[in-house]
């Protein structure tokens, strides 16, 4: 039964990323003056708006919700390291996006408060898959 719930909690804040990621990039979509003109003309941020764009994007919602899926499947120990390195990964994706935020010099609004509970979350994550219960066997 301690297995069954510690794999829900790891479950919930996956689910908790990226639902938090949707909010992140809403908020910064909004929240940008000129970004849905950008948007509307094809471009974001630069960058041309194309099938491998889009891609990338689907990828920030599919990773996390994977994961929420093989949390529940996976079997130990191949469960406890997916998540520790998947969790690392993304929670660094997200610092890294925080730190250039704050590095423009960027207004404190809703995005950076969103991205710093996805850190928090990415960071449980990877607590969580750190202290994984040792099991024999995992029928779970």
């Amino acid at each position: 039964m301690e297995l069954l719930a510690w794999k829900l909690r790891i479950t919930t804040l996956w689910i908790f990323f990226a639902v938090g990621m949707s909010a992140a990039m809403v908020l910064g979509i909004v929240g940008t003056p000129g970004l849905l003109d950008d948007i509307a003309s094809g471009e974001v941020e630069g960058m041309k708006i194309d099938a491998t764009l889009l891609i990338f994007i689907a990828l920030f919602w599919l990773v996390p919700l994977t994961m929420a899926f093989l949390t529940l499947v996976l079997r130990d120990p191949i469960n406890r390291y997916a998540n520790a390195i998947v969790g690392v990964v993304a929670t660094a994706m997200w610092a890294w996006d925080l730190a250039e935020h704050l590095s423009k010099g960027l207004e404190i609004s809703g995005e950076p408060l969103v991205v710093v509970a996805l850190i928090i979350a990415g960071l449980l994550i990877v607590w969580h898959a750190w202290r994984w219960p040792k099991s024999t066997t995992s029928t779970v």
